[in-house]
């Protein structure tokens, strides 16, 4: 069998039996206008969109680029592409307009649709572009009579590229392919028991792989309801939550606690949440315990573009443990690797390379990052963990992260997990700075909570009672709020360069 006639897994396809099966059934709901769209209308709007993009010259393995918010013009052109072997490139809106350029530049995208919100980010005058299109002058209807059977033929074959957030070194494309997208769904459906009757409150960016991928294209596929929020706000997300039934959704540490400390957090049922993932950085357990409160699973999960999001996660019922982000996903293998050749037996911390279905095959137009990030189809993600006796893993930070003082190796996140736990502690990130005579020594930019007192010797005798002296930071900066990445995930880059000195 060859992969071609596996084109039943192209996401074109899937969203077309997806409406012959129930055509009528709600597929995405904007919060924003009150729209909804069923599984007919997005079959109809990407067989729409794909004519549109065939008429504006776009060749089979061609990119377009989209600078949008959360709506439905997103699903418009990326099941478009997926009909018509187009690859989908959503940006980050929180880039400066030249890394946005740098984006567009090297995708390649002959085409790029933007929100009108995100005007004064598009430089016009980029090499290769032959259109900017305002998503609000794209008519369709001019192309509804046509109608072809698109199908993309190779489920192997590029569908989005997702940019990283350039947290180590600069942005990437990482490849996903139908196939992957397919796994990373049907892992989400089998581990989560996802069905038809979830509904996805999608609150993270459609840029991120947590806000695409984790439990929106998995909700489509079993037929669920997507309810998009064009930009997470706390209290609107728990008045969605609420009102609309929303059984889960996929969220950063930083947009959960801005949610607990939400006032409207209290008042909030959330009876209808089955489950909640949470990715990007280790879950604060004080957070996580406060939604165990409202009967609700907060999961921590691990996961990165480069595997089409999670790796690792807690399941429902799973008993919270410190620092664990559970077994592996369903049809994903991982290794602990001491060096290339060296497997780390349990309990001892080494990087995780991850092998499956759901793994890119690289980096677009980078064969030398490509070469020596993916081995043998095995990602070396540069983070670190151990995994224990049972198959569940810990995470312990990433390789280039980790802290090298004098003879010792130091964990940023053991010391960030420790400060988090004061009450008056929002957020925490901690890194080394040289040294003149250990080397690299401990530094700690700590957010406090909104409307409290918090000082430097506060945060050194919540570590002097969880952890030896050499692990202590010997710098603190305390500060009202820390910067976060477009995915809402702490800046850790920014952090470093903020405050190294």
């Amino acid at each position: 069998m060859n992969l071609e006639s596996l084109y039943t897994l192209t996401q074109g396809f899937l969203i077309d039996k997806r409406a012959q099966i129930h055509p009528d059934r709600i597929a995405i709901q904007d919060v924003a206008d009150g729209s909804r769209y069923s599984y007919q209308d997005l079959k109809e709007r990407s067989d729409q969109c794909a004519e549109y993009l065939l008429d504006h010259g776009l060749k089979k393995g061609q990119t377009i680029s989209a600078l949008l918010m959360n709506t439905i013009e997103y699903f418009d052109l990326m099941f478009a592409c997926a009909k018509i072997d187009g690859v989908f490139v959503p940006i980050n809106y929180r880039l400066s307009p030249k890394e946005i350029q740098n984006v567009i530049l090297n995708a390649r995208s002959p085409l790029v649709f933007y929100d009108q919100t995100f005007s004064d980010r598009i430089i016009k005058d980029t090499d290769g572009v032959k259109e900017f299109i305002d998503i609000r002058s794209m008519d369709l209807t001019c192309y509804a009579a046509k109608k072809p059977p698109h199908k993309a033929g190779d489920p192997s074959s590029p569908l989005i590229l997702i940019y990283t957030s350039g947290s180590v070194g600069e942005p990437k494309g990482v490849i996903q392919t139908h196939l992957n997208i397919f796994f990373k769904s049907i892992d989400s459906i089998i581990d989560y028991g996802m069905t038809y009757d979830d509904i996805v409150l999608v609150s993270a960016p459609l840029f991120h792989v947590a806000g695409l991928n984790a439990l929106t294209l998995p909700g489509l596929h079993v037929g669920g309801r997507v309810i998009l929020e064009r930009r997470f706000q706390a209290d609107e997300s728990l008045q969605i939550i609420d009102e609309e039934g929303v059984t889960c959704l996929a969220v950063a540490p930083t947009m959960l606690k801005m949610m607990v400390n939400s006032d409207r957090f209290a008042k909030s049922s959330l009876k209808s949440v089955r489950f909640i993932m949470v990715g990007g950085e280790p879950l604060d357990p004080i957070i996580q315990q406060a939604f165990m409160e409202k009967g609700v699973y907060a999961l921590n999960v691990y996961g990165m573009s480069e595997t089409t999001d999670g790796v690792m996660y807690q399941r429902i019922g799973d008993e919270p443990i410190k620092d664990c982000v559970g077994p592996l996903a369903t049809h994903l293998d991982a290794k602990i690797m001491l060096d290339e050749s060296t497997e780390a037996p349990d309990g001892e911390p080494g990087e995780i390379v991850v092998k499956g279905g759901t793994v890119s095959p690289g980096y677009w137009e980078n064969p030398e990052k490509t070469k020596e990030t993916f081995k043998d189809g095995w990602v070396w993600t540069g983070d670190m963990a151990l995994r224990d006796e049972k198959g569940r893993f810990y995470m312990v930070g990433r390789s280039d992260y980790m802290i090298k003082s004098g003879a010792e190796k130091i964990s940023p996140a053991e010391i960030e997990i420790a400060i988090s736990s004061s009450p008056k502690v929002a957020d925490v990130v901690v890194f080394g700075v040289p040294d003149e005579k250990w080397g690299q020594v401990v530094k700690a930019v700590v957010a406090r909570k909104p409307g409290v007192s918090l000082k430097e010797e506060e945060v050194i005798e919540i570590c002097k009672s969880k952890m030896a002296s050499y692990k202590r930071p010997k710098h603190i900066v305390i500060v009202d709020r820390l910067p976060v990445t477009g995915s809402g995930k702490v800046d850790r880059a920014l952090i470093r360069k903020l405050y190294s000195n």
